[in-house]
């Protein structure tokens, strides 16, 4: 662990704790978010609130869920000059998002919210996922490593190009709006990151508050086309294979297969990267 001496908080490694220090960066993001003063905003991981005074002086409201206990303390000196702004002491993947919402609710009649965070490196893809599935998130500003985001806005004929990206492709368009050096961290990490926008597709949206919210561990509300993504995944289990090969070794019937790429036009040699979302839904509508 490191420590923050002005404030006597050991950085813990095992949460991902790197924290923003060039103020103008801060800025930046919370520009490239689009937010407005009706907004509603959750920031997940606010380490120590730089990002998030940035957020509550654009923004309607913000709540902020942190994990660590020990930075409550911390959060709630950085931000006792704002009104505006929720504390909770969460794990977000745990927490039940009924919750979060009663607390927009305490100031705002409902409307969608919008996210902007920077994500710990060790529970990205989850987080990702379920902001993707909340059908009360309708825009996402994510500060993540700058290969996951290479792999989210990544296009077919790509090595990057995979499961991550057509998950995003399905919910969301999706934006890399600046590169961030390692140097804008402290403590520094490994690695340089990247901000994503994710603009979710109005389906995927609620435009008012349901009358009840699906509480699970995993606030995954909007299920997705599970057989969609059982394909998917089984294209890019063996993703050096060609696609017909790695499919019929995943259990899919070789000669239907065959018969499908060939209405579809694929060439037999195809791998699992060379084809977009549509054609993989193509792909399962004649299978």
């Amino acid at each position: 662990m490191s420590r923050d001496k002005k404030h006597n908080f050991k950085f813990k490694h095992s949460l991902g704790q790197n924290f923003i220090t060039d103020e103008f960066l801060l800025e930046d993001i919370a520009d490239e978010s689009g937010i407005t003063k009706d907004d509603l905003i959750l920031e997940i991981g606010p380490g120590n609130g730089a990002l998030t005074r940035c957020l509550c002086d654009r923004a309607k409201y913000v709540v902020i869920v942190e994990i660590d206990k020990s930075l409550i303390p911390l959060l709630k000196s950085n931000l006792k000059e704002y009104n505006n702004v929720s504390i909770i002491n969460a794990d977000f993947l745990k927490f039940n998002f009924q919750n979060i919402i009663n607390e927009f609710l305490s100031i705002s009649d409902f409307r969608p919210i919008k996210v902007v965070a920077n994500l710990p490196y060790y529970i990205t893809s989850p987080i990702i996922q379920n902001l993707l599935q909340n059908p009360y998130i309708c825009e996402m500003t994510l500060m993540v490593q700058k290969e996951v985001a290479e792999r989210i806005v990544a296009t077919p004929n790509n090595k990057d190009f995979g499961v991550l990206t057509l998950a995003c492709n399905y919910f969301a368009e999706t934006e890399m709006i600046m590169l961030v050096s390692k140097e804008c961290f402290y403590p520094k990490p490994k690695v340089d990151s990247a901000v994503v926008h994710f603009k979710k597709f109005p389906q995927f949206v609620y435009d008012k508050l349901d009358s009840h919210i699906t509480d699970n561990t995993n606030n995954q509300i909007i299920q997705s086309d599970e057989k969609l993504f059982k394909l998917i995944k089984a294209s890019f289990a063996e993703r050096r294979k060609k696609l017909l090969n790695s499919l019929s070794n995943a259990g899919y019937d070789k000669n239907s297969l065959a018969t499908a790429f060939s209405k579809l036009g694929f060439d037999e040699n195809v791998r699992a990267e060379n084809l977009s979302l549509d054609d993989y839904k193509n792909l399962l509508n004649i299978l």
